[in-house]
């Protein structure tokens, strides 16, 4: 009778850190030993060099075994580990009993080739498993509560514990007689565990910046956008690349700027989720070289980045502080709130509640019933101002460009790349000439050398016709009445049918030139 071969299994290899430079070919010599007594034949390795046993969120060698063996794709008959803690140090430890039982469902059972306990399934060793999974788990807890011990003795010492250094801060290599060895780049680490590591000042350039940034954000009030903006424009760089809001922001909330070593501003345990501890939880010691901010300056910035904290505060808040400026003036208005120290500004209301009207409501002061009307037809006349905008770059992606002369004016289209086109909401006045309600046509100096796109309103505030006029005189006023039948305007005035005229007829009002001086007229001065 012709004997059986030996039985196909795979290993399950594993290791925590690349530094452990033998613990996988040992424990596959060990595997090999127990596969060679049992009448095995190892035809499969899946490792994961380089791992921690906690999660098997990494593990792409466990992940790959236990997928095969779901499958039924595995073309073996059992898994050889060396010992428990290798199969996984999870903090709970029916998870990784969890994986055992999968493979042992599958027909695939699990073997552990270094424990003292047999691989047979009975009482005892299903005993012994357990408590072995237990210990796996609390070694990796008790590990993790030693190395931060260890940290932090390296910080109350004022040696620096973390990786890549807060800006404008190099670290300088020490040895273990006190000896600076050299400064270590970005990505650079020590060769030698007996060397430490201490923050020094970077560059004098970086300094200067560090020191402008919290002198904007404290002194001239700018939030980290325009901070950002300001230094991208100038050439800055951070370590390379642009500065952003999140890079002010990171550089304003460092306190080692003032001469301090701090550590442990966050917490994660057993590769969970990041959380911000309380500042008195916080490792802190003096560092080793001169402060590059002083205490009041970085008070001063703290406090402005509270008021420039719009996503971050909850309207509860937002409400509070104006209700405590509510009580202490009596009333409201916008020149108070920016004034108060309590409240966030007014920008920061008209933002999460549309209107300062809205805010004003949900606190209980009274305003008088027309700010109500004035409010929404403000709102109104601005949605359809974006609105017209937004349609005519959608009827004419490639001839109309939306542009501005500068961030603080207001928009104006570009047609064709040669003629500026301003757009103006005209509503009624409330008083007008023999019981009729005029429109009143507003425009800035930078409207009237361009060719002006009218949109008229009913007394609703809703659009009644569109019109195209040519660039206006300089020397007219900016606030005009018409009627519809005024001669000037049904003169002067080119009514579009519908918008997809648009490009057409601004086309035959610029006449070739794009200030169009021969198209330029004038409104009557005695008009309106």
């Amino acid at each position: 009778m012709k004997s059986e071969g030996p039985i196909p299994v795979a290993e399950y290899v594993r290791m925590s850190t690349e530094d452990q430079k033998y613990s996988i070919p040992n424990q596959q010599d060990a595997i090999r030993q127990y596969a060679a007594m049992h009448g095995f034949c190892v035809c499969r390795t899946y490792a994961d060099p380089g791992r921690s046993g906690v999660l098997i969120k990494h593990r792409e060698g466990l992940s790959h075994l236990l997928q095969d063996v779901v499958s039924g794709n595995a073309n073996y008959k059992a898994i050889l580990v060396y010992d428990v803690s290798r199969w996984g140090r999870f903090q709970n430890p029916d998870e990784a009993a969890h994986y055992d039982f999968i493979c042992t469902n599958a027909g695939i059972p699990v073997h552990y080739c270094a424990e003292q306990f047999s691989n047979d399934g009975s009482m005892q060793s299903s005993l012994m498993k357990a408590i072995k999974r237990t210990m796996a788990g609390e070694f990796s807890r008790e590990l993790g509560v030693k190395v931060f011990d260890g940290l932090k003795r390296l910080v109350l010492d004022g040696f620096h514990a973390g990786a890549v250094p807060p800006y404008g801060l190099d670290r300088m290599l020490i040895s273990a007689s006190g000896q600076k060895k050299g400064v270590l780049r970005i990505g650079e680490i020590k060769n030698l565990k007996t060397d430490k590591v201490v923050l020094v000042r970077g560059n004098r350039q970086e300094i200067r910046l560090i020191r402008r940034i919290f002198s904007m954000c404290a002194d001239e009030r700018k939030n980290s956008g325009q901070i950002a903006r300001r230094l991208n424009s100038e050439g800055f760089t951070y370590r390379g690349q642009p500065w952003t809001s999140d890079r002010v922001l990171r550089v304003l909330r460092t306190p080692h700027y003032l001469g301090l070593n701090v550590w442990a501003r966050r917490s994660q345990k057993g590769h969970g989720p990041s959380t911000r501890k309380p500042k008195e939880l916080w490792v802190t010691s003096k560092a080793r070289f001169r402060p590059i901010i002083d205490q009041a300056m970085f008070d001063r910035a703290q406090k402005a980045l509270t008021r420039h904290r719009i996503t971050y505060a909850s309207p509860d808040a937002l409400l509070n502080g104006l209700k405590q400026v509510l009580k202490r003036n009596g009333r409201l208005t916008c020149d108070i709130i920016d004034r108060s120290r309590v409240s966030y500004g007014s920008g920061i209301y008209i933002r999460r509640f549309g209107s300062m009207l809205r805010a004003y409501e949900l606190v209980g002061c009274k305003t008088r019933r027309g700010l109500w009307t004035v409010s929404e037809h403000i709102h109104r006349s601005k949605s359809l101002y974006k609105s017209i905008l937004l349609s005519l770059q959608e009827l004419f992606p490639d001839e109309v460009r939306v542009t501005r002369y500068a961030r603080w004016q207001k928009q104006f289209m570009e047609v064709d790349g040669r003629y500026r086109v301003s757009v103006v909401v005209c509503a009624k006045h409330s008083h007008g000439a023999k019981g009729q309600a005029p429109w009143l046509l507003r425009t800035s100096a930078v409207d009237r050398q361009n060719i002006i796109l009218i949109c008229t309103l009913d007394s609703n505030w809703r659009a009644l016709g569109y019109y195209l006029l040519p660039p206006l005189l300089d020397s007219v006023t900016p606030s005009y009445s018409f009627y519809e039948n005024d001669s000037w305007f049904t003169q002067t005035a080119r009514e579009l049918k519908a918008l997809s005229y648009f490009c057409e007829v601004v086309r035959n009002l610029g006449g070739g030139s794009t200030a169009c001086p021969e198209s330029r007229v004038a409104i009557p001065v005695d008009a309106g």
